[in-house]
């Protein structure tokens, strides 16, 4: 079995606001990541994902944690690092890939209540959504703790 190796990151601003990604108009929600390219350290992706996916730049402030699942239909185990990062700037809109863009994702900035119950009421549609949605609100639930909100 293969295993594929991403960075993810739960991004906040000065506002208490966080990044999500909205995936097939609400159906579930994401936080910004994406696989590691040739020999890219997982902070090295977690950053190039925020700039593409929120077009912010961050500054990491810690490893949140690590998370796996598998991929039963393409037999592949989907390892995820995830940090915790503070939006610097932002520098441009959101480049989705034409996937992405096929699925409708779209970033949308929340408070930590929002986000959480958005994650708890998405109704993603298949196994792979769920694994998805239930990884990220994970994070999403550290990163509270860990900034006490």
């Amino acid at each position: 079995m293969d295993t594929k190796y991403a960075a993810r990151t739960v991004i906040y601003d000065n506002n208490n606001l966080f990044a999500l990604i909205d995936v097939k108009n609400g159906q579930y929600f994401k936080i910004p990541g994406g696989g590691l390219e040739d020999n890219e350290t997982s902070e090295q992706a977690a950053i190039r994902e925020a700039l593409e996916e929120s077009g912010c730049e961050i500054k990491i402030i810690q490893k949140i944690g690590e998370s796996e699942f598998i991929d039963e239909d393409k037999n592949i185990i989907h390892h995820s690092v995830c940090f915790l990062a503070e939006k610097i700037r932002q520098v441009n809109n959101s480049t989705f890939d034409d996937w992405e863009k096929s699925q409708n994702m779209k970033i949308i900035w929340l408070n930590i209540h929002q986000a959480v119950n958005l994650f708890k009421n998405a109704k993603p549609k298949d196994n792979f959504s769920q694994k998805i949605n239930q990884r990220d609100f994970e994070f999403i639930l550290k990163a509270k703790k860990i900034l006490s909100l």
